[in-house]
């Protein structure tokens, strides 16, 4: 971790000690929470199959959107490609909400495979994904992913998982209800067409 690493939160954070990234309105009707890990496979195929239908009932004002990050497979396989990749989602969300969104697609999207590549702790691999997203690359967002400067937030932000009460990744709260968004071998079970029906009761 950079000595320049910061604890400060980055924009378009909420929560509890500001640890929670979100995207839309936060007085919206409705509060979506999405459990993620961007190491992980589940969280790849969560994304491919939902996440621009989640962005989009977001954009339409149905509900807001808190992200919770986990690091379970830094701990288990090694490494810290989730964290890294957190702290540059951290930088990016300081761009704009948008920015945040389309970097979190493209970063699911290239996710290393298999789960144990620990592609994503070099911030050159990061910067190369963020070359997917129009206008991302800046000298200020470049500085931010190479300098680690939201690392030690980021590590803050993954420490919290556990209080959520959830024991994996993906996992989806349409404010206190749970939505069933893989089964327990790890298969995605909600279509999008689910997810806009469970949404829309």
């Amino acid at each position: 971790m950079s000595d320049s690493a910061s604890s400060v939160p980055p924009a378009h954070t909420t929560g509890t000690g500001d640890l929670t990234l979100f995207y839309g309105d936060l007085d919206a009707p409705h509060r979506l929470q999405i459990f993620l890990e961007m190491r992980d496979r589940g969280s790849h195929d969560m994304a491919k199959a939902l996440l621009e239908t989640v962005r989009k009932g977001a954009d339409e004002g149905r509900y807001g959107v808190a992200f919770h990050f986990a690091a379970i497979l830094d701990d288990t396989v090694g490494g810290e490609g989730s964290q890294r990749a957190l702290s540059a989602l951290a930088a990016a969300s300081d761009e704009s909400q948008s920015a945040f969104m389309d970097y979190l697609a493209a970063l699911l999207a290239a996710q290393p495979f298999p789960p144990g590549t620990d592609s994503y702790a070099d911030p050159s691999v990061l910067l190369s994904v963020a070359e997917k997203v129009d206008g991302l690359r800046s000298p200020a967002f470049d500085r931010k992913v190479q300098d680690g400067t939201y690392m030690r937030w980021a590590g803050e932000s993954v420490g919290a998982f556990s209080s959520y009460g959830t024991v994996g990744t993906p996992d989806f709260r349409y404010d206190q209800e749970q939505l069933p968004v893989v089964d327990i071998n790890g298969e995605l079970v909600l279509s999008p067409a689910e997810f806009v029906a469970q949404t829309e009761k």
